[in-house]
């Protein structure tokens, strides 16, 4: 699920998923071969994010480490498999690696009209790539992150995936649309999205079982952004 990207990878799938827009080019922050960091335009910005946003990088961290993969049925009715809390979507490794700072110096930069992306390359037992990527904003006091991937294999075979696509540059597209949805531990630093909604003004995205907005100010050793909203500004231009 990518909106900036000018070639959309399949039409199908950003149709019914996350929508095709043309619009600026990434701008990277980071790009190496296991975790590319860049600002993208968000067409779904409303009125603005709550950028420049100075998130520290221990509350960035506390984020991470909350964020797990729940499985999902893929063959029967898309339900959640048990109450199993689910897995950690980034091991401590990988967020002492740099992911977490990375995306506060991206929160730090980003205009009103900007998400900052993300693009995680792990390996599993077997060496296997697996991909973690996404995007993440805020707005007031509310840290929104959009899960496409977590941990999913290039190879996945789901009913929309018979091949092996390369979403390097389009960390929003997800390779697996019903592999998983995204939770967050502690549960109460969560928002529901109708309750994100309601407070900024925010549109939404078609599934936002991809999406967890965390409350800054619940996030247990946190450190909230300013909540005062940034007005919006003209999109980056090439």
């Amino acid at each position: 699920m990518t909106w900036i990207q000018p070639v959309c990878l399949t039409a199908s799938l950003f149709a019914a998923l996350w929508g095709c827009a043309i619009a600026p080019p990434p701008i990277p922050l980071h790009d190496e071969p296991t975790l590319r960091v860049a600002l993208e335009y968000d067409p779904h910005a409303g009125a603005g994010h709550s950028h420049p946003a100075p998130v520290s990088t221990d509350t960035m961290r506390a984020v991470l480490h909350g964020l797990h993969l729940q499985g999902r049925d893929v063959v029967g009715t898309f339900g959640l498999l048990g109450n199993d809390p689910g897995t950690a979507a980034f091991t401590n490794r990988e967020i002492l690696a740099g992911v977490a700072s990375h995306l506060v110096v991206g929160l730090a930069k980003a205009s009103p009209r900007d998400l900052v992306t993300f693009y995680v390359v792990q390996r599993d037992s077997q060496h296997t790539p697996l991909i973690t990527s996404g995007g993440v904003f805020v707005r007031g006091h509310h840290l929104y992150v959009i899960l496409a991937n977590g941990r999913t294999s290039p190879s996945a075979i789901q009913y929309e995936t018979t091949y092996e696509p390369n979403t390097r540059h389009a960390p929003l597209v997800p390779i697996a649309r019903f592999k998983f949805k995204a939770s967050f531990q502690p549960p109460d630093s969560r928002v529901t999205t109708s309750e994100a909604k309601q407070a900024d003004g925010w549109e939404g995205y078609l599934d936002e079982s991809k999406v967890v907005v965390i409350d800054l100010l619940r996030l247990p050793n946190a450190l909230p952004p300013s909540t005062t909203t940034t007005p919006a500004v003209p999109p980056i231009t090439p």
